[in-house]
Formats: C-alpha cells, sequence, structure tokens
C-alpha cells in the first residue's frame, strides 16, 4: 500500500539583517534545532516545519530577490 507524502519544496529568503522568512506567508522562521547537516525551522503561521541544508545559508536569497557570493 503507497503511503501519500508531501514533498513539496518549501521556499525561504533572507532579510538585511539577517533573518529568514517563509516565502509562502512572508512571516519570519523560528529556528528549532539544528542536524550535522540541516537546519530545522518552524513557521508558526502556516504550522509547518521547513529543513534547510546548511550549505543553502551562505546562499540564501534577499528580499529583493539576489543572491550573493558567500563572501560578501
Amino acid at each position: 500500500m503507497a503511503i501519500p507524502v508531501s514533498a513539496e519544496i518549501a521556499t525561504v529568503y533572507r532579510l538585511p539583517d539577517g533573518s529568514l522568512h517563509h516565502a509562502r506567508c512572508g512571516r519570519r522562521l523560528l529556528v528549532q534545532g539544528r542536524s550535522t547537516e540541516e537546519l530545522q525551522c518552524y513557521c508558526l503561521t502556516c504550522a509547518e516545519s521547513v529543513w534547510l541544508p546548511l550549505c543553502a545559508l551562505v546562499r540564501a536569497a534577499a528580499a529583493d530577490g539576489t543572491i550573493r557570493p558567500p563572501w560578501s
């Protein structure tokens, strides 16, 4: 029996102050935990967990849509 699983991609963006926001609702994400490879965040508005690979944090887009290199 197949079990349906949601594999929806969660999109986030970073504001100039460094905070991460959920693109679906625009609200700030709360950090709940961290593994060696991922950061677990939670959106209170959408009531969903968002898992972010740590390597993506240096490449997260700013609110204006730009993606800066990690050394800038």
